[in-house]
């Protein structure tokens, strides 16, 4: 350790400092000399690294090694081509998604609803008249109110209601202030239309008319079914050929099908009042005195009840002038079914099958089975006798069957359509803007992936 007043250390000191001076003063003349690179440099060469003779612009000068330029070109410019990829294929799952709002929200320059008029018009023979999916509307129908659902939306409680005449393929939700609500919804409804299978509630819709059993009654020309059981004469001749129905339009009907057939008996049923007349034998008296085929059926407990012969097609005026003349010229004596008498036109309704039913030589025949309707009555005589039955089956003049009746459950139709009710496009806003954002999402990620694949085959190339 030299001692502070060392002769010898003061005259070495000046000369160190000076040549430190001119060292750094060389380096700074030295174009050629750069000290970060040549810093970076032996940082590489320490670690075994090898060093790449291009610099990395946006590292300033200091040159990237062999790993960073490989990581580089791997990557590209910018992001990854798997990110914008991922990025459009969400995009589009959302476009799916939102496109039908949007399509709806381009609906709000209509200044009121498309005016669609009754059911009846845009419904017919099964089938709607065009299509209708994602349109504002207007639509008058009668709903069913004895089959309504209710469920519990976003929104808060909503009613569901079919209309009667489009079957099981229109319905309409009401949104409702509670879930207690009234049932009583008016005829004219306005809103959003679209498809019941692509509506959020439709699995629910499904499961709930299904249990309900609806069952949905189709009426037939009886005209047309005689003359589809003419054709052959054998069974299984209604099962098969188009039928024709009562509001218009045709039908076919399986071998399975029930089938109600509603016939108007060539009788009258009278009624006595056993309070005017006491006894059975009283009430026949009276009835003799009609002076036709007659023949007694029960009693009850208020009336005796005699079937008197009218002949096919009686008019109203047979029975009026029959009801007279039990009640000594004058009409019903009042409400009271104790007393006077009433004669009524006789209907019978009975169930078979499409498959079951013949016809021949004007007549309809089929399994009576269980039927509980009486066969009716044929003249003997001066009296009514019952028709018998020829090997289990009733047979009855086809001019005698006013109504052929098809019981059909109802099935909602997914292809069939739901108004929702009060619904205008602005109200759809939301998505509307949400699909323009991720359109211009998609299609920016679609240009960059381009722009990526295009300087890539570029350098490929060069």
């Amino acid at each position: 350790m030299s001692e502070p007043n060392d002769p010898e250390r003061d005259e070495q000191e000046p000369d160190a400092q000076d040549d430190l001076a001119e060292d750094e003063s060389d380096a700074e003349d030295d174009p050629e000399l750069d000290f970060g690179a040549e810093v970076a440099a032996a940082r590489a060469a320490a670690a075994g690294l090898e060093v790449d003779s291009d610099p990395d612009p946006s590292l300033g000068d200091r040159p990237y090694t062999k790993e960073e330029a490989g990581l580089r070109s791997k990557v590209g410019w910018g992001r990854s081509p798997i990110v914008s990829v991922a990025v459009i294929i969400v995009g589009l799952f959302l476009l799916v998604a939102t496109w039908s709002d949007f399509a709806y929200f381009l609906h709000f320059g209509q200044s009121a609803p498309r005016e669609l008029g009754q059911v009846g018009d845009i419904y017919q023979g099964g089938e709607f008249s065009e299509r209708f999916d994602n349109e504002w509307v207007h639509l008058q129908g009668e709903p069913d109110v004895q089959h309504a659902a209710r469920m519990e939306t976003r929104e808060g409680w909503v009613g569901f209601l079919r209309l009667i005449e489009a079957d099981a393929s229109l319905f309409v939700a009401v949104p409702r202030d509670t879930e207690k609500a009234s049932n009583e919804f008016p005829g004219e409804f306005s809103g959003r239309i679209v498809r019941l299978q692509d509506s959020p509630q439709w699995d629910k819709l499904q499961q709930f008319f299904k249990a309900e059993e609806i069952v949905d009654l189709v009426d037939l020309k009886p005209a047309s079914v005689e003359a589809a059981l003419a054709s052959t004469g054998q069974s299984g001749a209604l099962a098969g050929p188009e039928l024709d129905l009562v509001t218009g339009g045709t039908t076919t009907l399986g071998a399975d099908e029930q089938v109600r057939v509603i016939a108007r008996m060539p009788v009258g049923m009278a009624q006595l009042g056993r309070d005017t007349w006491k006894t059975q034998e009283q009430a026949e008296a009276t009835i003799a005195v009609l002076g036709v085929p007659w023949t007694f059926v029960e009693k009850r407990n208020m009336f005796w009840v005699f079937a008197v012969w009218t002949g096919p097609n009686a008019e109203v005026d047979v029975f009026q002038r029959m009801t007279r003349a039990l009640n000594g010229g004058e009409d019903l004596v009042g409400a009271d079914p104790k007393k006077g008498a009433l004669v009524l036109p006789r209907r019978a309704t009975y169930l078979t099958t499409a498959g079951d039913l013949q016809g021949k030589e004007g007549r309809v025949s089929f399994t009576y089975g269980e039927n509980t309707a009486g066969t009716g009555w044929v003249v003997s005589g001066d009296k009514l006798t019952e028709v018998g039955l020829e090997d289990g089956r009733l047979q009855i003049p086809a001019k005698a069957v006013e109504e052929v009746r098809v019981e059909r459950q109802l099935a909602i139709n997914p292809k069939g359509y739901l108004l929702m009710v009060d619904q205008k496009p602005t109200d759809v806003w939301p998505s509307a803007v949400m699909f323009g954002a991720v359109l211009g999402v998609v299609l920016l990620n679609l240009w960059a992936l381009v722009a990526t694949l295009r300087r890539r085959r570029a350098s490929a190339a060069a």
